[in-house]
């Protein structure tokens, strides 16, 4: 939402009926640079926190192999050195999760929940049970992620800052959003990925706040990273041959297989996560303990998929690399089956990096299966796990942009962009033909309802939630008076997003391509509303 003051007069008719006088102008301009500024700060901050946390994980991961080095060469009972330790050492971090219960999980759910005012964001807790819990939970080897956790401890820095600075309420979700953004920006030196991120997933606008405090934050969050870390990208990729266009019904195929497996890996997800509801006798910390057991069994067997899977797919983008077949199934059966076993586990953990790893093998399995019909073309492997890695991302998640241009900057090569872009929209079709939901609103609906006792704040608006709908290109909305729109029973349109304009909603008002309506509802009539609202309207939930 763009931060200005306008008087009601000027929405007249969902126009502006007076320019701003010079003096007006000024003021915004003036607004505006200073929320730059202080977007700057936020990403210092976020960038900051995200290389400490991510210098902690690489020391936690060196004594780990370390001790699965040692373990190995411990005849009979070595195998039970890294479940044992392991089981200890996430039990903890299980039991320091139960003080700061949104911290489990990615966390990224919870910040788009605090976005949305449905959730409170307590940055004292959040950033130090985030960081030691998820430090404990991935150095362990539990196959889950780093980009959650420095989203979520980036929103926290983002309010942290705001609170310190005394803004309004809205400038705070402004804030936290830039932290978000400027977390995945750090983590993986990918900047522009972290703009997106926060444009595409978390605030769903392109106003001129949201874009530019964004940018800010993500630029100095970078800046931090590779100060301190260096300026490489996170893939080291050897130079990617060209490919002939007659490959290109391959990366069909591969984004044909990516949507199947992403709606697979969302619906396992969720799968996992009632399966250890059924658990609720059981502590937090003993489950936690049990994952991590059955991580170090796995892991003694087969190290390559302990942790988030970094390791892994530096050796699948090696130039002219070759695996069996076999070896490649197996490894994408065991990392999936690890991380959704490490995520049920309710610790500190993201999806980002194990998804990524799964893509990769999976466009290895296609890279490896179709050398020989190519056997002039050394390196297919490399080429196809990089492909692999932004359709998967694209279909679980169904962040388009954001997974192009991740995947872009975090190898920081560009060869591939057709295949790339034509694998990434054919998995997003296939899985959205699936019906199959995106892995974080999937997991924002599974939240704990709040109350008295959750430790939360409820909804803004009390006992009602706020849905927001676009106006898509063909739907039946489209360019009809907001009088001849047939809206469900107990619904309220309270606001229409138009650019960067916010619109009083008027009966004469006519909906344009591109709005994005701002509805409130019951909180127990919000699911059958949003079906309800899709029917009658064709136009696409975004919250």
């Amino acid at each position: 939402m763009t931060i200005m003051l306008r008087n009601r007069a000027d929405y007249a008719n969902g126009s502006f009926n007076s320019s701003p006088s010079p003096g007006q102008l000024a003021k915004r301009y003036d607004h505006f640079i200073s929320f730059l500024l202080k977007s700057v700060l936020v990403g210092v901050a976020a960038g900051a926190v995200a290389v400490a946390f991510r210098l902690a994980l690489a020391n936690a991961e060196t004594w780990r192999e370390r001790v699965l080095e040692w373990a190995h060469r411990v005849p009979g009972w070595g195998w039970l050195v890294l479940p044992v330790l392991g089981a200890v050492v996430v039990g903890i971090a299980g039991w320091l999760t139960d003080f700061a219960p949104e911290t489990a999980g990615s966390g990224i759910p919870h910040v788009e929940a605090v976005l949305g005012r449905k959730r409170r964001l307590i940055w004292q807790r959040v950033i130090p049970i985030k960081f030691l819990a998820g430090t404990l939970s991935l150095g362990a080897g539990l196959s889950l992620g780093r980009e959650g956790p420095t989203v979520q401890m980036g929103a926290a820095a983002g309010q942290a800052m705001s609170n310190m600075l005394r803004q309004s309420k809205v400038e705070e979700l402004q804030l936290i959003a830039c932290g978000a953004g400027a977390g995945l920006s750090a983590i993986f030196n990918a900047p522009l990925a972290g703009v997106i991120f926060v444009v595409e997933e978390l605030r769903r606008n392109f106003s001129p706040y949201v874009v530019g405090g964004a940018l800010a934050a993500s630029i100095a969050a970078d800046v931090v990273s590779r100060a301190i870390l260096g300026p490489l990208p996170t893939f080291r990729v050897a130079q990617l041959q060209a490919l002939p266009l007659a490959t290109l019904p391959l990366f069909l195929l591969l984004g044909v297989l990516a949507g199947l497996m992403g709606a697979a890996f969302n619906e396992s997800l969720t799968g996992s996560l009632d399966l250890a509801g059924r658990l609720a006798a059981f502590p937090r910390w003993l489950k936690a303990s049990l994952a991590a057991f059955l991580a170090g069994l796995v892991g003694y067997v087969l190290p390559q998929v302990l942790g988030g899977g970094h390791p892994l797919i530096m050796v699948l983008l090696k130039e002219q690399s070759s695996f069996s077949l076999a070896w490649l199934l197996i490894m994408f059966s065991a990392k999936f089956l690890l991380t959704m076993v490490s995520y049920s586990a309710g610790v500190p953990g993201g999806i980002f990096l194990p998804l990524l790893t799964l893509g990769a093998l999976l466009g290895a399995l296609v890279g490896q299966a179709s050398s020989p019909l190519f056997p002039r073309l050394n390196g297919l492997i490399p080429s196809f796990a990089t492909v692999g890695m932004a359709a998967y991302f694209v279909a679980v998640v169904r962040a388009p942009l954001t997974g192009i241009v991740l995947i872009t900057e975090m190898t920081g090569r560009y060869q591939h962009m057709l295949p790339l872009l034509l694998a990434s929209i054919v998995a997003y079709v296939v899985v959205e033909a699936l019906g199959s939901l995106p892995v974080y609103e999937a997991l924002l609906e599974r939240l704990p309802k709040v109350g008295k006792k959750g430790g939360s704040s409820p909804s803004l608006w009390g006992g009602t939630a706020v849905t927001e709908v676009v106006v898509e290109s063909g739907s039946a909305a489209s360019g009809r008076l907001l009088k001849d729109l047939s809206l469900p029973p107990d619904c309220l349109l309270v606001g229409i997003r138009r650019g960067s304009r916010e619109i009083i909603p008027r009966g004469n008002t006519r909906l344009l391509e591109g709005d994005v309506l701002r509805i409130i509802t019951g909180e127990d009539r919000i699911v059958a509303v949003r079906g309800e609202l899709t029917k009658i309207t064709f136009c696409r939930i975004i919250r």
